[in-house]
């Protein structure tokens, strides 16, 4: 159960003390346990109470409602859609490595809101004898690529090894601007 929440962040809310949430979002009965997204807008109540019931909802609300860049299923469906779409492709190359945890988790700051919207993005999983990171010559993780998918096979514009926000919404918005010359 606990394993299943962690995609979701929890807050212990006391009527006492913070009466206004529970007017805010028609508390009755404690306990009551809301599913609100990022922006704190409610998408859910609680539904069923056992726990399969439970771990079933938590991973369905952190899967559908997490903050960050919403990814297509490969690097190539990725770099199809900026050529389509006249877009730039951000490959985020992980591994299942606490770094590379971390890198992913910081993607869902409040910061990045909007910022992934105008790209292709995909989220790699990197191996060694992976074909993409041998393509764009991907040695260690986690690693950034925001690529131009309209000059030829691709031209890497800027390759980041940190997501610290005001770097990546740099990054993406100077991709972007080349791409829409």
């Amino acid at each position: 159960m606990v394993k299943a929440s962690e995609g979701l962040i929890r807050i212990l809310v006391d009527g006492d003390k913070d009466g206004a949430l529970f007017e805010k979002y028609g508390v009755q009965a404690m306990p009551t346990l809301l599913y609100l997204d990022p922006d704190g807008k409610q998408v859910a109540k609680m539904g069923d109470r056992s726990p399969a019931g439970l771990k079933k909802q938590f991973e369905e609300i952190a899967t559908t409602h997490k903050r960050g860049p919403k990814g297509l299923e490969s690097a190539t469906a990725a770099f199809d859609a900026g050529k389509t779409d006249g877009k730039p492709v951000v490959l985020l190359f992980v591994d299942a490595k606490p770094k590379s945890e971390m890198f992913k988790k910081g993607l869902g700051d409040a910061a990045f809101k909007g910022v992934f919207d105008n790209v292709a993005f995909c989220e790699v999983a990197w191996a060694k004898d992976n074909e993409d990171a041998k393509k764009w010559k991907v040695t260690e993780v986690p690693k950034m690529l925001v690529i131009d998918p309209t000059d030829g096979e691709g031209k890497v514009l800027k390759t980041l090894t940190t997501n610290a926000p005001k770097t990546v919404k740099a990054a993406i918005d100077e991709a972007v601007k080349k791409l829409k010359k």
